[in-house]
């Protein structure tokens, strides 16, 4: 076979099984063109240079040339929209094509045995235009049979001319079953490995749905802790703020009233504050200005000032955690005051914030009432514990809560503990 045939083949090809697309490209539709028109142009130089075989009864020069004109039309007419079809049957214009192909081969061969070279663009060109491997060796075994049968009348009945037929044709034959197999066996690769790459695309975009729906709870839940933490926490304290005020009033104590509403002013400001700078997307956490101590500080006056609980605050000088750490230091102290005020009943709570005693460099956060304690082991209904052992737990740290109830003699109140890593010494 010739190497733009064999080109044609591997490109068109369909014997690779289900899925192998008929269809030619425009760039192998050139190939196929160039192919069939050197082709062409061998026939007629070869039908030219040939000399009549006087035992022969038909003359050989005007018949190759008939066949060299009548593969052009075949080629243009007939075969040439064929490649260009995709679609996978057996119809009637590929059988048209098949026996006009066995046709031109064998009148080719009769008019000049040197002709026989047109099967080395017929036979890649069968294998194309047929969709299995059957049937493209089918026509393959006639187009050698039209070959055969060629010689016989371009050279005469002899045994001479049955061997050379018989030798040429079926080692073309078998040439072209092998060279059809291993063009099929390659493109059904092709196929298949599109087929596992498009499986492989399918995963990953899968994959990056699943991660961007993972984001997005994950997000939700952290808008979550911090609408709990900020403007809910603000909204309770304004209640609390407000169910007072509402008796100073009842009780006719209009100082303690106006007092009330006053801190129920600045406590809504707070809220307001906080709620501009969730939408902001910014962990509002009340570190806009000065550092981790005195953002505690603030926290805790603003909880006495709201709760009636006083609450005092320790921190170690010169400690410096990152800016992420800070705002889950604030979040801590806010969710475990927020617990007194709630459940406790205590009338004071401390804070303190300090490096711990271990090697590992952790920082401590602690909040300290002596109120009622509670059973940290009891399942819990609230949100806020659970929230703030989650982002400890994102932040790399871990929560631990020791409480008693006071029975029996044993020591009452709650202490609330935030480790976290990655403290550092100014």
């Amino acid at each position: 076979m010739t190497a733009t045939a064999a080109e044609g083949a591997r490109t068109a090809d369909r014997g690779a099984g289900p899925g192998v697309s008929r269809g030619t490209s425009r760039v192998a539709m050139r190939w196929w063109d160039v192919g069939a028109g050197a082709t062409a142009v061998v026939l007629v130089v070869l039908a030219l240079a040939g000399e009549s075989d006087g035992g022969s009864a038909v003359g050989s020069r005007p018949l190759a040339l008939a066949a060299s004109g009548l593969f052009v039309l075949t080629w243009l007419l007939l075969a040439r929209p064929v490649v260009r079809r995709d679609d996978d049957h057996v119809g009637r214009a590929e059988v048209v094509v098949v026996a006009a192909v066995v046709v031109v081969g064998g009148l080719a061969v009769s008019g000049a045995p040197q002709l026989a070279v047109v099967q080395a663009f017929l036979m890649p060109l069968l294998w194309t235009v047929l969709p299995t491997p059957r049937s493209a060796i089918v026509a393959n075994v006639a187009l050698c049979l039209a070959i055969s049968a060629g010689f016989v009348v371009s050279l005469g009945w002899s045994a001479d001319t049955l061997a050379t037929a018989a030798t040429s044709e079926g080692l073309s034959l078998l040439f072209s079953i092998a060279l059809g197999f291993w063009i099929s066996s390659i493109a059904h690769t092709g196929v298949e490995r599109g087929r596992l790459l498009d499986e492989l695309r399918a995963a990953q975009d899968e994959l990056a749905t699943r991660h961007r729906e993972a984001g997005t709870v994950a997000e939700r839940e952290r808008l979550a802790r911090e609408i709990h933490d900020t403007v809910a926490q603000s909204l309770t304290g304004l209640v609390m703020l407000s169910q007072q005020a509402r008796s100073s009033v009842a009780a006719g104590d209009a100082a303690a009233g106006l007092a009330q509403l006053e801190l129920i002013e600045s406590s809504a400001r707070d809220a307001l504050t906080d709620a501009r700078t969730l939408v902001a997307a910014t962990a509002s956490s009340g570190l806009d200005s000065g550092d981790l101590a005195d953002a505690l500080r603030r926290l805790a006056g603003r909880f006495s000032r709201e709760s009636g609980v006083a609450v005092s605050v320790d921190v170690e000088p010169g400690l410096v955690l990152p800016r992420d750490h800070q705002v889950v230091v604030i979040r801590a102290a806010q969710e475990a005051l927020a617990n007194v005020r709630k459940h406790s009943g205590s009338r004071s709570a401390h804070v303190a914030l300090a490096r711990g005693a271990g090697i590992a460099g952790d920082v401590v956060l602690s909040v300290r009432d002596e109120g009622r304690g509670f059973d940290p082991a009891a399942s819990r209904d609230g949100f806020g514990l659970d929230g703030l052992d989650e982002r400890l737990r994102l932040a790399g740290g871990r929560l631990e809560i020791v409480s008693g109830t006071g029975d029996a003699g044993a020591p009452g109140g709650t202490t609330v503990t935030a480790h976290l890593p990655g403290g550092e010494q100014s």
